[in-house]
């Protein structure tokens, strides 16, 4: 079951193709991502003090990665998956291409003071 009190992000990780970017991508996508709340939290280019990989590697070709955040995985999902958007994603083949993009639920403030709880027990006593 999936909590509604906690936000859920989109991690994409993108390549710029060079290509014209086409109005009709934004007038699609962008009356649904204001609908869904679509939070801009980070975006940045490789190469650029905005983005360090600290372990591990990008695909190749990565040019950039970006954040967003959503009031819950079920509005998330609602967005993605709607008619709208996917109407929408043929119209930026020419600009980005999407190495992955991936769902992740966040964690509720709940969840958080648990884990505080939690690690606060496990500490051996002075």
């Amino acid at each position: 079951m999936t909590d509604t009190n906690k936000p859920a992000y989109f991690i994409a990780c993108c390549t710029t193709l060079g290509g014209e970017r086409n109005p009709e991508y934004g007038k699609r996508a962008m009356p649904v991502a204001l609908k869904a709340e679509l939070k801009p939290i980070a975006r940045g280019d490789l190469g650029s003090p905005q983005v360090k990989v600290l372990e591990g590697e990008l695909p190749p070709g990565t040019t950039f990665v970006a954040i967003e955040e959503f009031r819950s995985m079920a509005a998330l999902e609602e967005f993605y998956f709607s008619d709208e958007y996917q109407s929408a994603i043929p119209f930026r083949s020419g600009t980005v291409k999407m190495n992955f993009l991936v769902a992740v639920d966040g964690i509720s403030e709940a969840e958080l003071e648990a884990q505080r709880q939690a690690a606060s027990a496990a500490q051996p006593e002075a």
